[in-house]
């Protein structure tokens, strides 16, 4: 009896082990994708996110424009190709 609780407590720690790994990955999985919508101002370096503080998408030349709501600076949104974003600083 005291062998077979051993390889029970063995294979719970085993699977403790995987599901620690499965959560660290799903962790930092919603972590990259929460910091696509938000983004660090260049001019005062303070965090806000980006999809509440928009306020207007370039007819002619297809941008979308954030303003800081810290500082009330304006910035256009680029897409960096790998599904990040970025701010260009003006």
């Amino acid at each position: 009896m005291p062998n077979e609780l051993e390889k029970r407590i063995a294979k719970i720690e085993s699977e403790l082990v995987a599901l620690r790994g499965q959560v660290a990955a799903a962790s930092a999985e919603a972590q990259r994708a929460s910091k696509r919508y938000f983004a660090s101002c260049p001019g005062c370096r303070k965090s806000f996110d980006l999809l509440v503080n928009h306020y207007s998408i370039g007819l002619f030349d297809n941008l979308v424009y954030v303003r800081c709501p810290h500082c009330r600076k304006t910035m256009p949104v680029v897409d960096q190709g790998d599904g990040d974003i970025a701010l260009v600083p003006g």
